[in-house]
């Protein structure tokens, strides 16, 4: 796992100092992260030209491991430069209405794609969770009630979505 080009795209805020994606990039500096973005405002277009970038700057197609708001960039980034993601591993992205994003503007992935789900997540309410993973063609591994997955909901390391990750990169 630590040898594949992997690319952690934070949600909102830039995923803060307690949450997963922070800790395991202390644990796995060698992975890379997106940090050039305005994450207080969550803006589909400039969210996915600033990942269009990391894509276009790696030499390799590279496996995205996303986190809300990031989840949405990453389908849309990957709706226009397929060739440039090697996976996507999409933890509780948000219900893009939220937003006032179509459905229709996040196609279904191409690339091999775990989309991780929580049953209580304020963010995307289990109706619409089961109508987006048809849409995007995905069959959800559902975690039970985990909140957002994120530090609020008590996610810190979160050793189980660790484990996932290797189970997804391993399955490619």
């Amino acid at each position: 796992m630590n040898h594949l080009p992997l690319l952690l795209v934070p949600g909102y805020q830039d995923s803060g100092p307690d949450h997963w994606q922070t800790r395991w990039h202390a644990t796995h500096p060698q992975w890379r992260r997106v940090r050039d973005q305005d994450w207080q405002t969550p803006d589909l277009a400039q969210w996915t030209q600033v990942l269009c970038r990391h894509l276009a700057d790696s030499p390799t197609p590279l496996h995205l491991v996303a986190h809300s708001f990031g989840c949405l960039a990453s389908l849309s980034a990957a709706s226009t430069h397929p060739e440039k993601i090697a996976s996507l591993f999409l933890v509780a992205p948000p219900d893009p209405a939220h937003f006032a994003i179509p459905d229709e503007a996040l196609p279904p992935p191409t690339c091999p794609t775990s989309l991780l789900l929580s049953d209580n997540d304020p963010w995307l309410a289990a109706d619409r969770a089961a109508l987006l993973a048809r849409r995007w063609q995905l069959t959800p591994q559902h975690l039970g009630s985990q909140g957002h997955v994120n530090a609020d909901s008590g996610h810190g390391h979160w050793p189980d979505g660790l484990a996932r990750l290797a189970a997804h990169l391993r399955g490619l």
